[in-house]
């Protein structure tokens, strides 16, 4: 059996494959795509890579020759095959609605709109980031290059914008609420399951993985470490110390990677943290 994984440093999506392949002990041959919002190369867009995946996003997945796209289809997939470490993370003693429903809404998947779940509410806090990225490293020429190639023609159309303008207010109303009540769902769930989402650990927890992070490179992880939310404290505390943490998602961080969220976002906790943290204390007086 051969797996090639075609994954991004920074992409949410590639973390999540990346850490499933590492808990469940499976070897792979590691193939980095620079993707067209930090690369004026675009390799997402090549038609070697479009060949692999005709939508040119990342991650896909080749095991012996059978193509998979969409991070949890291929942790679906994944999940079925024989690893070292013999690990399960769709077992069958738990509620099955609710880990193919977490799974779902915890899963940055294509077509469904931002703000949506709490995997689609959590990537426009760093919309600002990939503003950034575009201004900085594509030239015009590029920008209008990656705008008539990318199959998604939202997508391409949203990097030419982003070359000429500024995003104003990428974050919505929606993002706020939908990520709060989330959190609060969260926070009840593990107090009648934990230490893990569903009691023993699973995609799930997987996915809240790479979201928590995300929220750490946008400088809103102190969300995760309010009283009003001692369980989430503890969850994310929990899943930090695992392997796959350090070895799937920090070591992939470059130096430009530090760099850039570095320079956009510095120091200083981020703008959006004062009233999210006012909405779910308001929600639990």
């Amino acid at each position: 059996m051969k797996l090639k994984l075609y994954h991004a440093r920074w992409s949410l999506c590639s973390q999540m494959v990346r850490v499933a392949m590492e808990e469940i002990g499976l070897s792979y041959e590691s193939n980095l795509i620079k993707l067209c919002d930090q690369y004026p190369k675009a390799e997402n867009l090549s038609p070697e890579y479009l060949g692999i995946n005709p939508k040119g996003i990342v991650p896909s997945l080749d095991l012996d020759g059978e193509i998979i796209t969409e991070s949890a289809s291929i942790i679906k997939k994944l999940n079925t095959l024989d690893g070292e470490k013999n690990m399960d993370l769709w077992p069958a003693d738990v509620d099955q609605v609710k880990l193919n429903a977490w799974v779902d809404d915890t899963t940055l998947t294509d077509g469904v709109p931002l703000g949506k779940t709490i995997g689609t509410a959590i990537p426009p806090f760093s919309l600002i980031l990939i503003n950034f990225m575009v201004k900085k490293y594509l030239s015009i020429f590029q920008a209008i290059k990656v705008f008539w190639k990318h199959p998604l023609r939202e997508r391409g159309r949203f990097f030419l914008i982003m070359k000429f303008f500024n995003i104003q207010k990428p974050v919505t109303v929606r993002c706020y609420k939908v990520l709060v009540e989330s959190l609060l769902e969260i926070e009840d769930n593990l107090e009648n399951s934990g230490p893990y989402f569903l009691g023993k650990f699973s995609h799930i927890d997987i996915n809240l993985m790479c979201c928590f992070h995300r929220l750490t490179d946008v400088k809103l992880d102190k969300i995760l470490e309010i009283e009003e939310l001692p369980n989430i404290k503890k969850y994310w505390e929990l899943l930090k110390s695992r392997e796959s943490y350090q070895k799937c998602i920090l070591d992939f961080y470059g130096k430009k990677e530090k760099e850039d969220i570095e320079e956009v976002f510095g120091p200083n906790v981020s703008m959006h943290l004062k009233p999210l943290m006012g909405m779910i204390k308001k929600y639990k007086t």
